[in-house]
């Protein structure tokens, strides 16, 4: 349902002629708090072409805080996903004794985690908690690999190395450490920082710093995490990764031309749907949860307020048009208003807001052109 919003006070309306025929002519924006939690998660994040691309926070924190302010809400979906590094793809492998021993803390101290990158090198991976420093120093000159251990100075914080950039070691292999990667590792304020080459060490160390830019400096991100903190979301995707159809076209060239299966062959159908979102310069996505239950939110960045708007209007299309092609929850030809059970579409300034209820929370993830944490799905895909 699109909402129109109606200014009609006298004392406003004329405060805004005046500041557009001042010359300003800025338009009107989702404020953005200095406490916003995604902006200080994305702090931790250099600003490159790779981070750009994909960001996945989460705040499993906040998640159970709003899981217990509505416990009459009893669906349970796969929300919290798993990170490629810290917490592997095998969580059923998963020991409090192997993380002590190795990191000096356990999966319950953390409340926050980021990832950004793209496999299968060039990723980044925080966590944010109640960390012990004498724990983490501990576990790491008497872990495994200790005999390996070369602590690091840099910009007045330390950190710990193991191996050279991206190593591999076969004896090292552990759930913590797959294939026996060399990795660094850095407490630095309460995030731990966690990559597998120095370089990507010193960035994150940084970017948190302010020695360089970070996600978070980024104007755009600074908007749309706006956008999801008036979604209230407990989990968040950036990316200002193009989602036009002939970038599309590109990555998953060899799949359009010969789709193998049906999945593959639904997807093809969906990137060549005539209607298409206007282009948008950069989305955000997460999951929530409010009295109504559990949502997907989508936040899109338009040029202008015009543009928001239309792609209000062209998304609620979408939703009612489009079928689920990839993602592995979901039978492959659902409709995703099948899985919706409630919607909520408006522009505020030059951002498209969207909450979607149902099983479709799951697929926050699924709007990563490369498919890092969940395959693409091209619900969101533009001229």
């Amino acid at each position: 349902m699109k909402k129109v919003i109606t200014i009609t006070t006298l004392a406003l309306l004329l405060a805004t002629t005046l500041i557009w025929q001042s010359g300003c002519g800025k338009e009107i924006e989702v404020p953005t708090s200095e406490s916003n939690r995604w902006l200080e998660l994305l702090s931790a994040l250099p600003e490159n072409e790779i981070t750009l691309k994909a960001a996945f926070l989460q705040d499993n924190a906040y998640l159970e805080e709003k899981r217990q302010q509505y416990p009459q809400i009893s669906a349970e979906y796969a929300i919290i996903r798993n990170h490629p590094l810290l917490s592997g793809s095998t969580p059923g492998a998963y020991s409090d004794e192997e993380w002590k021993e190795t990191l000096g803390f356990v999966s319950a101290d953390i409340d926050q985690r980021i990832y950004a990158g793209e496999l299968p090198l060039d990723y980044y991976e925080a966590v944010r908690g109640r960390f012990s420093r004498d724990d983490v120093d501990n576990a790491a000159r008497t872990g495994p690999g200790n005999d390996m251990l070369e602590v690091v100075s840099y910009q007045g914080h330390e950190f710990y190395s193991w191996g050279g950039d991206n190593d591999i070691n076969m004896s090292m292999r552990s759930n913590v450490r797959q294939l026996g990667r060399g990795f660094r590792l850095a407490l630095v304020d309460d995030f731990i920082f966690w990559v597998r080459w120095t370089d990507g060490m010193k960035e994150m160390i940084d970017s948190h710093t302010d020695n360089i830019e970070s996600l978070a400096d980024n104007e755009n991100y600074k908007l749309l995490a706006g956008g999801l903190e008036e979604l209230d979301t407990a989990t968040a995707f950036f990316s200002a990764e193009s989602q036009s159809q002939s970038h599309i076209k590109e990555v998953y060239k060899d799949m359009l031309e010969e789709p193998s299966n049906e999945r593959q062959q639904l997807f093809t159908e969906e990137v060549e749907r005539q209607v298409r979102l206007k282009p948008y310069q950069a989305l955000a996505t997460g999951a929530g949860i409010d009295e109504k239950g559990y949502y997907l939110a989508i936040a899109l960045l338009n040029p202008s307020e015009e543009l928001a708007r239309e792609n209000a209007t062209l998304l609620e299309q979408r939703i009612n048009q489009s079928k689920i092609a990839m993602a592995w929850y979901s039978q492959s030809g659902d409709k995703w208003s099948d899985l919706i059970e409630g919607m909520e579409i408006e522009s505020k300034g030059r951002l498209t807001l969207a909450r979607l209820y149902g099983a479709v929370v799951e697929c926050w993830v699924n709007f990563n052109v490369m498919g890092i944490m969940g395959p693409y799905e091209p619900l969101l895909i533009h001229e």
